[in-house]
């Protein structure tokens, strides 16, 4: 019993594919970069318009973070990529259809934009309503003192909510492999399918993913305070 269990975990079979399962990877980091950029863009422009002045604007900000705030990234993913083609498809009269990496782009970049947007909010509300009034009492436009005086404390503010957001996109990237993206863990489960030795290739998938993570967020977390500690935020 106790042979077969070791044999079961030995992660010497998970290091025999490590080149297919580092492509695999690779492709969750693109995923993760497209999707984090993507979910910023947005994001910025969504938490802007929901402290804007403009009863409105703040309307249909705010229903649209609540929206992919609170829509599961599995089901929205799964409605980007078999459901958004066909809606365009007849809108076009034509055939359409997102490739698998695009779609999960899409799907957790929108995801995503809901979360960040709340804390992009959260950081501009945070300052506090003098420094505003400061900046109009020296003559300077809203748009002056958004971008230097308000922006620049609230990014103080947002980094530690920021990163943790981020890391969750990244963990979020393990499910695109449900729509065919050659992920680490579409190539795990392939691998699998030859091998039938689930727990040392997905307890490896897991080890690695913990490891990435942490690296990523140990790097991060000294780049920003230093960033900080300098004045550049």
């Amino acid at each position: 019993m106790s042979e077969t269990l070791r044999q079961s975990l030995d992660l010497s079979l998970f290091w025999e594919y490590r080149y297919t399962v580092l492509a695999g990877l690779a492709q969750n980091i693109y995923v993760f970069l497209a999707s984090a950029a993507l979910a910023l863009t947005l994001a910025l422009f969504v938490g802007l318009s929901r402290v804007s002045r403009h009863r409105a604007l703040r309307i249909l900000s705010t229903g649209y973070a609540e929206l992919f705030r609170n829509t599961p990234e599995f089901v929205l993913l799964i409605w980007v990529y078999y459901v958004l083609p066909i809606l365009i498809s007849k809108l076009l009269a034509a055939k359409f259809s997102l490739s698998p990496f695009l779609a999960a782009v899409l799907a957790l970049g929108v995801a995503y934009s809901g979360f960040l947007s709340e804390t992009v909010r959260a950081g501009i509300q945070s300052i506090p309503r003098g420094h505003v009034e400061a900046g109009l009492s020296l003559g300077m436009s809203r748009f002056t003192i958004l971008r230097r005086i308000v922006i620049p404390q609230a990014i103080r503010r947002m980094l530690p909510e920021a990163l943790s957001q981020f890391v969750s996109l990244f963990k979020a990237t393990s499910i695109v492999s449900l729509v065919a993206v050659p992920d680490i863990m579409y190539q795990v489960s392939m691998i699998n399918v030859d091998q039938m030795r689930p727990l040392p290739l997905y307890t490896g998938a897991a080890l690695l993913f913990c490891l990435v993570i942490i690296a990523a967020t140990q790097s991060i977390n000294i780049l920003s305070d230093r960033w900080r500690k300098r004045g550049w935020a």
